[in-house]
């Protein structure tokens, strides 16, 4: 099997079977074959061992394994982000001494990842003082290229879709979810295309309706199908942007703009190849709630 292969299929099942996934991933460190194909496979790891498992030590140790592997020799980049992912887990697991000796900007990254994985395991309260600590640091400004903005904006997006979905959300996880989300879309203009962009104005509208801010999630949305009008965007991604103006609109009041924005969303749902068509179904039975 190809690596390429391997991942794909690790990160397809990774969130129905985290725990097979972390012993295939612990039985396959010779596969990687190139420095980008090791900083991948470390990610993956990070994520499963942390969020997915809480196997805090058991990440570590595999993570820190990697450092022994041929394709690792000599690269301070690749050490670099196995340093920030095995302390990105310690961090998560309790030692707080474990970022003192970080540069600004990689305890922000670190910071970030815990967040994301406390706020993953059910521990809101130590994961959105990490966020906090996370943002605060961004804020002193990082420079280009900083692995930290990135990880600021992985989280901020994640972060926010895990808060989305939590049930009886306290006023703290709710101004922690919008927060996130602004994070999210801030940061991914300075990290990523305009794909990242867009998909993070849809997420603040997700997140914006969430918490009862119908109004502001309209514009969010309009935002979203602006990215889309400006860079030709094909119909996958223009029918997530109508859809959520569709019920943003629905939840502020305006029926017929909702109806408007909701036919918008089907006829570009119509364009959408049929093998993409699973990833609408949740927002398509939304337009007919």
């Amino acid at each position: 099997m190809s690596f390429d292969a391997f991942l794909d299929d690790a990160w397809r099942d990774h969130g129905d079977r985290p725990q097979a996934v972390a012993d295939r991933l612990a039985a396959s460190t010779a596969l990687p074959q190139t420095a980008d194909d090791l900083a991948q496979f470390a990610r993956l790891a990070a994520h499963v061992f942390g969020e997915h498992l809480g196997q805090w030590q058991r990440g570590i140790d595999l993570l820190d394994s990697l450092r022994n592997l041929p394709v690792a020799a000599g690269s301070a980049v690749l050490d670099a982000s196995l340093t920030r992912a095995i302390t990105t887990l310690r961090c998560a697991s309790g030692d707080a001494a474990a970022v003192e000796r970080l540069s600004p900007e990689d305890r922000a990254a670190v910071l970030a990842g815990a967040a994301q994985a406390l706020i993953g395991r059910g521990d809101p309260a130590r994961g959105i003082a990490a966020l906090d600590a996370a943002l605060a640091l961004g804020e002193r400004g990082l420079p280009a290229g900083s692995p930290a903005i990135r990880a600021l904006a992985a989280a901020g997006n994640n972060i926010a879709a895990t808060l989305e979905q939590k049930a009886n959300r306290t006023l703290a996880e709710t101004q922690a979810m919008v927060t996130a989300a602004h994070a999210g879309l801030r940061y991914w203009k300075q990290a990523g295309t305009w794909l990242e962009e867009e998909r993070a104005h849809h997420r603040l509208a997700r997140t914006l309706l969430a918490a009862g801010r119908a109004n502001d999630a309209v514009a969010a949305a309009q935002a979203c199908l602006h990215v889309c009008t400006c860079n030709d965007a094909p119909a996958f991604e223009r029918f997530f942007g109508h859809a959520a103006l569709a019920v943003a609109r629905r939840a502020a009041g305006d029926r017929a703009g909702f109806e408007a924005a909701r036919a918008d969303a089907l006829a570009a749902l119509e364009r959408v190849p049929d093998d993409d068509k699973v990833w609408c179904e949740r927002e398509r039975a939304e337009l007919d709630a």
